[in-house]
């Protein structure tokens, strides 16, 4: 140590930085042991010494001159002097380095250039373990190649943020495809469990042995029955006033139907002499929905009495009307086995009984259009108009999905069976198709599934140690936060996979450019970032508040970022580093044709 040139001595220590002065510059380059050592100004590391085996290690992270006299007298010459600012990283102590300080340095102390094997151990490239990879140089350092250690960044929920065109995508791809390089030669890949939700279609390049590549639209079809409320909240989208509650009893109802062929009928046939008997306004239009339901009812009698049924004047002849009520009630005791006395009650009961699942999206139209009938033959005229969005929704999910994503084919259903058993150790899906909506419903639902699953494995076996990566892109689009009645459903999922995944087995990777936009309680669970270039303001704000390993230095520093290098911070990383990521092998797909060029194509 002694031998070893110091470069300046300390004059400023806080908690969070010291200040040193450097009084001869000279100093900052010299040979020691056969290593040439240059100072290389920001991100530098330096070092101050406890003893021989203890040291405090630095980062530098800004650089000044500052005037001052040669000697006291006011009018005498001045000289300048270099000063660095450095933030605290970690100690070494007996050659191994921990990261966060204990103790502080004291002024007066002398500054020294971090040692070749110290820098070694803080980047962990002494560490022999085989189950890491590196992702690209340091940015500061060319030749050091930091090593990830796979156990620490794949056992904590990772993101990766950064503006469009910052290298984000890039890094993912990257990622991915050193686990694949890492696994091949030391275990068996297809135990690996990633799940990509590919929304760019950018995940094209890992080798078929080890992918189960899915296009949702067009291959794969979801069994409607294993749908429950949640994933209904997510598909359909309801307002929570009105809408919420008669999806809910449109789903009830549904499931009432898809069980008993005759539920219907019977309902139609109460519901229609309900109507007649107690609804006395607009006596054309009460007759038109008569009519309506009791043609649905199929049934000789009653269509023997709906003749009689007068279209002017919307009544029955004294003897009529009682012959029609009795024929209708009889209907009602022979498919029911209730009385029409009874029904009103045992129709609110058996709906209180049900649950959520259908087995066809005409069930769900049929239950819902069941709902508002019973809002309007108790005199609710308005809850049709006000549940008018959430028809248009049902009819749009039956028009685009009725033979894609919620097709009866066997060919797709069987698809499903085979991707929910995860063979391959990387699943991707292409959901490039899926709006916004539909695609929290499309990554919650399978989280739901896939966190269920592990539930019930880990509880009959605590044995079993299997384990999911999700990769979720453009996480923005799906996992965005929302106000506190919108995303009471939509982000319960992604808030429980952030939240208790860790302890089944299921830990989460965020690949998004709007980190303003994501979760916060999604984004606050994240142990490990891998930060891109960002420059927007609410960003860099919800960064602030989400990432405790972040200083505003390295804030001010993302902004600035060039395309292809990112900032690592967390659990995973022995300390914040900036590197350089080895992409080039992973192309950039979401590169843009310059108009230039584009102008000039035939």
């Amino acid at each position: 140590m002694r031998n070893q040139n110091s470069i300046g001595v300390i004059n400023k220590v806080f908690p969070n930085k010291i200040v040193m002065e450097i009084s001869n510059s000279n100093k900052l380059i010299h040979n020691y042991k056969g290593d040439l050592y240059t100072f290389a100004g920001i991100n530098n590391f330096i070092t101050i010494y406890q003893s021989n085996s203890n040291k405090f290690i630095y980062q530098v992270i800004g650089l000044y001159e500052q005037e001052n006299p040669i000697v006291d007298d006011e009018m005498s010459k001045f000289k300048e002097k270099l000063y660095f600012e450095a933030v605290p990283l970690g100690e070494i102590e007996n050659q191994t380095f921990n990261f966060g300080l204990s103790k502080f340095p004291m002024v007066g102390d002398s500054v020294f250039l971090t040692l070749i094997e110290d820098v070694n151990s803080i980047l962990r490239l002494n560490d022999k373990e085989s189950y890491s990879i590196t992702l690209g140089k340091m940015a500061s350092f060319d030749s050091y190649y930091p090593q990830l250690n796979i156990d620490s960044l794949f056992s904590h929920h990772t993101s990766v943020l950064g503006n469009t065109g910052s290298g984000k995508s890039t890094t993912a791809r990257k990622l991915i495809a050193e686990v694949i390089n890492k696994l091949s030669t030391n275990t068996e890949v297809n135990n690996a469990n990633f799940i990509i939700f590919d929304v760019h279609d950018e995940y094209e390049s890992i080798p078929l042995d080890y992918l189960n590549r899915i296009d949702v639209e067009k291959e794969l079809s979801i069994p409607i029955e294993s749908l429950n409320k949640e994933d209904w909240i997510n598909l359909v989208q309801p307002s929570p006033g009105v809408q919420l509650p008669v999806l809910m009893n449109g789903l009830r109802l549904g499931n009432l139907m898809s069980s008993s062929s005759n539920f219907k009928d019977w309902i139609n046939a109460y519901c229609a002499l309900f109507m007649y008997e107690n609804v006395h306004t607009d006596v054309v239009g009460k007759r038109a929905k008569i009519i309506k339901l009791l043609e649905a009812v199929k049934d000789n009698g009653i269509n023997q009495q709906l003749q009689n049924y007068n279209s002017q004047y919307a009544n029955f002849r004294s003897g009529d009307e009682e012959s029609f009520k009795r024929v209708i009630k009889e209907f009602i005791k022979k498919l029911s086995g209730y009385e029409y006395e009874e029904c009103k009650s045992i129709i609110e009961e058996s709906i209180g009984e049900a649950d959520c699942t259908v087995t066809s999206l005409s069930y769900l139209e049929t239950g819902i259009d069941m709902v508002l009938l019973f809002e309007e033959i108790r005199g609710n005229d308005q809850a049709r108009s006000h549940c008018s969005t959430l028809m248009t929704r049902i009819e749009n999910l039956i028009s685009t999905y009725k033979n894609t994503l919620f097709d009866n084919s066997p060919h797709k259903l069987k698809t499903y069976s085979n991707v929910m058993k995860f063979e391959k150790g990387f699943t991707v899906f292409k959901i490039s198709s899926l709006d916004d909506t539909d695609l929290t419903f499309f990554t919650s639902y399978f989280l739901r599934i896939l966190y269920s699953k592990q539930k019930q494995i880990r509880k009959s076996d605590k044995n079993i140690n299997n384990m999911y990566h999700i990769v979720l892109d453009e996480a923005h689009k799906y996992i965005h936060e929302r106000n506190f009645e919108d995303s009471i459903y939509s982000l319960r999922m992604f808030e429980q996979i952030a939240k208790e995944g860790r302890k089944f087995g299921i830990f989460m990777i965020l690949v998004s450019q709007r980190p303003g936009e994501l979760s916060k309680t999604v984004l606050s669970q994240c142990n490990n970032f891998i930060l891109h270039r960002i420059r927007n303001n609410i960003d860099l704000d919800q960064m602030r508040k989400s990432i405790p390993y972040l200083t505003e230095s390295q804030l001010t520093r993302i902004s600035f970022l060039r395309t292809g290098s990112a900032l690592l911070v967390g659990e995973a990383f022995s300390i914040p580093m900036e590197i350089i990521i080895d992409g080039n092998d992973q192309g950039s797909s979401s590169s843009t044709l310059p108009p230039s060029k584009a102008w000039k194509m035939k």
